[in-house]
């Protein structure tokens, strides 16, 4: 007789990732048909600002100090105990704070704008008068960016990601309808930035209904600052916010070095080629995403197993996804950046820098897919600040690294990336898996090598398959390069099944699909 209660809660799981997955792959596409339009629009210097704005959006968003990580743990917490009074101060509590933490991040808007011209002297200075009111503006969309995720925080806790990302979708259709018509108007900078202003409205307003109609006893009004909240978000947040912070100077403070120190035009460059990785890694890390609701409760209930069967669940896919995506930038790439962006603003050797970018956060990116989920996990069972420990000093060799890297040697955009892949390499992927491992008992050598030996077949085998690809077709139309991809991806399937894909797995596949295979059993932690 079917587990019920497995078949229900694995739909759910299934609902989670495709919901999420399906907000990615809007994201990315918008992205790809976005941004050849964006770069052509303004050139590289103007889309260089752009990206050093979305960095400095990122760094004043880290004055919450962890809350809103604090506010999502809690908040599922609280409802798992139907304690309703503290789910809604809670989120009045996160909400006080957010509004009044605002005016430092005014502040803080004021200040870089005032001192931006000193720090990127490649920048014209018809730019900086629009770069401060553009700041402000960016001020007030982190405000409502906090308080949307706040608010989010009753989906998540729900399980209801299929709602939350169609409000995604709303969002992105309207931010990309502004975008078109507010460029082509010649609007500029300004337009891109009221388009996404427009977006965190929209996404707040859409965010409150849809937790409304959730959990109708949500209340979020009068906000508050209650102070046993607080003590216990901070508690929680501080760890979160050292964690956050790392990831950023791993991956955000490489744009405003290079700004720095080659040119805000080259911020560009580096920015192309860690678009599409970036925005592939966000699909990917749906998995772990999806999944944390579950793995927190496993924990809460000292489900051992649970959790243990959980995080081996999310690395298995993480890399049958992971690895078709990252092969593919490194052996196709450079003739997708080709047929992408190549232009009077955007030229050949641009292309090849940002093609060596590519490659280089394509493989530093696959490295961390042996690490997916573990940081939720150790998140769940409370070891948060050991984690934020690791994550801290692989942030501090990245950056040390990439300072030699392009002052010392100068390297350029491929150093800065060369950096971010060693640190995580060496640091932050093998510590962050051991320490997981060690929490829910798994051997980690054996999970390691078990882990590292399939992974290197199929990429190894894959890579051979595309490069049989890209000499049979080479990618010199659109067309071309879909074909490309079509025979890449007939050519994984078999890979990734056969490597992949643990044996039970590929006995309910082929069940799934109505082929006869022999019959074994099959439990909860078969494969």
């Amino acid at each position: 007789m079917k587990d019920d209660t497995h078949v229900s809660t694995a739909r759910v799981h299934a609902r989670n990732i495709t919901a999420n997955w399906i907000a990615q792959v809007a994201n990315i596409l918008l992205m790809l048909f976005l941004s050849p339009f964006i770069v052509h629009t303004l050139g590289k210097v103007q889309y260089g600002v752009w990206c050093l704005l979305t960095v400095f959006t990122g760094y004043m968003g880290l004055l919450d100090l962890g809350i809103r990580a604090g506010t999502g743990r809690f908040v599922m917490v609280y409802l798992a105990k139907g304690d309703h009074k503290r789910v809604n101060d809670t989120l009045r509590t996160s909400l006080g704070f957010f509004s009044a933490i605002s005016v430092l991040v005014f502040a803080a808007a004021v200040g870089v704008g005032w001192l931006f011209p000193s720090f990127f002297a490649s920048v014209p200075a018809k730019h900086h008068g629009t770069i401060q009111v553009l700041l402000i503006l960016v001020a007030i969309q982190i405000w409502l960016t906090a308080c949307r995720t706040a608010i989010s925080s009753v989906l998540a806790a729900h399980e209801r990601f299929d709602l939350a990302r169609g409000g995604d979708l709303l969002n992105l259709a309207v931010r990309a309808v502004l975008t078109v018509w507010l460029l082509s108007a010649g609007y500029g900078l300004v337009g891109l930035m009221i388009s996404v202003l427009a977006q965190a409205v929209l996404g707040t307003g859409v965010t409150y209904l849809l937790a409304k109609r959730v959990y109708p006893q949500l209340r979020v009004w009068p906000l508050a600052l209650k102070r046993a909240r607080l003590r216990e978000l901070f508690g929680f947040g501080i760890a979160a916010f050292a964690a956050t912070m790392a990831a950023r100077l791993t991956v955000q403070t490489n744009q405003l070095i290079i700004g720095a120190a080659v040119s805000v035009a080259e911020v560009t460059t580096y920015a192309v080629g860690t678009m599409l990785t970036f925005h592939f890694s966000n699909f990917v890390l749906q998995i772990a995403r999806s999944l944390f609701p579950a793995v927190q409760r496993a924990a809460t209930q000292g489900k051992t197993g649970e959790v243990r069967w959980l995080l081996l669940r999310q690395v298995r896919l993480a890399l049958l996804i992971g690895i078709l995506g990252y092969v593919g930038f490194v052996v196709l790439g450079e003739g997708f950046i080709r047929l992408w962006m190549l232009g009077p603003k955007f030229p050949e050797a641009s292309v090849v820098r940002a093609t060596e970018v590519m490659r280089l956060m394509a493989a530093s990116n696959a490295a961390l897919l042996l690490m997916t989920g573990a940081p939720e996990l150790l998140t769940a069972v409370g070891r948060i600040r050991s984690y934020a420990a690791i994550s801290v000093f692989a942030a501090v060799l990245s950056v040390t690294m990439v300072l030699v890297f392009l002052l010392v040697f100068g390297w350029g955009v491929a150093g800065a990336a060369l950096a971010l892949l060693i640190s995580r390499a060496l640091v932050r992927v093998p510590v962050t898996t051991w320490y997981a491992c060690h929490t829910v008992g798994i051997n980690w050598a054996s999970f390691m090598l078990r882990a590292l030996g399939r992974a290197a077949v199929a990429c190894g085998l894959f890579a051979a398959s595309l490069a049989l690809v890209q000499h049979l077709v080479p990618a010199t139309s659109w067309g071309a390069f879909v074909l490309q991809g079509v025979l890449a991806l007939v050519a994984y399937v078999p890979i990734g099944l056969l490597v992949l894909v643990p044996p039970a797995d590929r006995k309910r596949i082929w069940q799934r699909l109505g082929w006869r295979v022999r019959a074994i059993d099959i439990d909860r932690e078969g494969g």
